[in-house]
């Protein structure tokens, strides 16, 4: 279908779109998502990239199944344990999820954008949410926003149907989506604070904050986290005092830069085209506000905006903490563009995230063999693992030893994964008297003064100073390409007995 078919001819007040031809607008949708599908899980298959170490962390976490882990709730790790049983524990079955769950979040933004303005709208909002480099991007990789994405989509469309008819059982329906949305990952629970913004400031809305609804949607969702809660306090609220530390405010402030970088990324993650209207909206705020969908759509994407923004000035903040606000405003952009019949900015944002799709689905065949900055950088870090895996177990098997600890999680989460059939016994080092740092030194820790012989694998060229000089027998030290470490690209293995 070529793009002057599917584009409005005139403006309609409910869709923005003409009636012609909508319901034929699913099936070329169908065969983008399956065709943009097949090419990213294609990548995956022949990609050379090994696990990032968070990738390995989170396979780690799958091969213990709990309720809970030491900085994430438990749905990414039940994700990977059920691939994992159809597919294996390659690195290609460990990313599987990635683009089926997106392939799902983009057909639940086409919903909610067809339900709001009509099919036409619904299916450029499907296209341009699905192609978006940072959806490109997160499809070659396994992380927490993937199912995230795509119960916040879920939880997204359940919301306006409440919104638009608030009733008891559709508040309780939305409450399951934020309650297992929260399960993947807390950031979930955005939506129900967008939901308290959007009513507070929109005349009519604020009943909602205590309809029956919204109260049983919130007893709903706490429901759904009480077996995580328990997995918390079971085990000394480490989650919450990691999110705690990691949240923490650390002043930059005014850190200009980090909050240009961060926009830079909202911008990258979209795309620039998309991005730029999103500014058109917000000079003409007003305007778009009267319109509740458009509204809607606002509330349930710029406070997350805001709030990181804020974070940014003030310390940090990374270019995905913003994820959630991407469907709703993939919505909102897709809809300001049909109504403005922004034909050109429609084929350069196809054009863009073309590339992006074929640049990112292609990256990880490129793995080792592009040389130049900042490219090579960002790939060496998806490489060199299991080289260190067999370097590893090659001097452990030379000196008759069976038990390995690794210093930081880098090193103990990946070497969980690529020793995984070694048969050694791993242990991560840990200080005691010191609450664990990951979720490592608090399973399988092993203390300065536990005995050996065990190999202990270090970034730093000189053991630790906690363990005995007498204790050590012997050292080795190897180069490594692992970009996951500082000094001098080499990984030293003690000896001690």
């Amino acid at each position: 279908m070529r793009l002057e078919e599917t584009w409005p001819r005139r403006r309609d007040p409910r869709a923005g779109i003409s009636g012609t031809h909508e319901r034929s607008d699913a099936v070329p949708f169908l065969a983008i998502l399956v065709a943009v599908t097949a090419i990213r899980i294609a990548g995956l298959y022949v990609s050379h990239a090994e696990l990032f170490y968070d990738e390995a962390q989170y396979w780690a976490w799958a091969q213990e199944p709990a309720f809970g882990y030491f900085s994430k709730p438990p749905l990414l790790a039940w994700v990977i344990a059920a691939a994992g049983s159809v597919c294996g524990d390659s690195e290609f079955c460990v990313r599987l999820p990635a683009p089926l769950f997106h392939a799902a979040s983009s057909l639940l933004v086409l919903a909610l954008a067809s339900r709001m303005f009509g099919t036409r709208t619904g299916y450029w909002a499907g296209v341009l949410y699905l192609t978006m480099p940072g959806i490109s991007l997160s499809s070659t990789l396994i992380s927490t926003d993937v199912p995230l994405l795509f119960f916040w989509s879920l939880g997204l469309f359940a919301l306006w149907r409440f919104v638009e008819r608030p009733t008891l059982w559709r508040g309780l329906a939305w409450g399951l989506m934020v309650g297992l949305g929260a399960n993947a990952k807390y950031a979930m629970l955005f939506q129900p604070a967008c939901l308290v913004v959007y009513a507070l400031a929109t005349s009519g809305k604020r009943s909602l904050l205590w309809h029956p609804g919204t109260l049983a949607a919130l007893a709903a969702a706490a429901l759904l986290l009480v077996p995580n809660a328990l997995w918390i306090l079971n085990h000394g609220n480490v989650t919450v005092s990691h999110t705690v530390e990691d949240a923490a405010l650390y002043s930059r402030f005014p850190n200009i830069r980090g909050l240009g970088e961060f926009i830079l990324a909202q911008a990258a993650i979209i795309g620039p085209v998309p991005f730029a209207w999103f500014g058109v909206v917000l000079l003409a705020l007003p305007r778009y506000l009267a319109d509740a969908r458009h509204r809607f759509l606002f509330f349930l994407s710029m406070p997350i905006f805001l709030l990181f923004d804020v974070q940014a000035l003030i310390a940090k903040a990374n270019g995905n903490w913003a994820a959630t606000a991407f469907p709703a405003l993939a919505i909102l952009v897709t809809a300001v563009m049909v109504e403005r019949k922004a034909r050109r900015s429609a084929v350069a944002t196809l054009l863009i995230a073309g590339v992006c799709l074929a640049a990112m689905t292609a990256s990880g065949t490129l793995v080792g063999r592009v040389r130049t900055d900042p490219f090579a950088g960002e790939l060496a870090k998806l490489s060199g693992w299991s080289d260190v895996a067999r370097d590893v177990q090659r001097i452990a098997t030379g000196r008759g030893i069976g038990s390995v600890v690794f210093i930081g999680r880098p090193l103990s989460a990946s070497m969980a994964y690529y020793l995984r059939d070694s048969g050694l016994r791993m242990q991560a080092y840990a200080q005691r008297g010191e609450p664990p740092q990951d979720h490592f030194e608090m399973t399988r820790p092993w203390y300065p003064g536990d005995p050996g012989p065990v190999l202990l694998v270090s970034p730093a060229i000189q053991p630790p100073s906690e363990i005995a000089a007498g204790r050590i027998v012997g050292q080795t030290c190897f180069a490594t390409t692992a970009r996951s470490f500082r000094g001098s690209g080499q990984l030293c293995a003690f000896h001690i007995d």
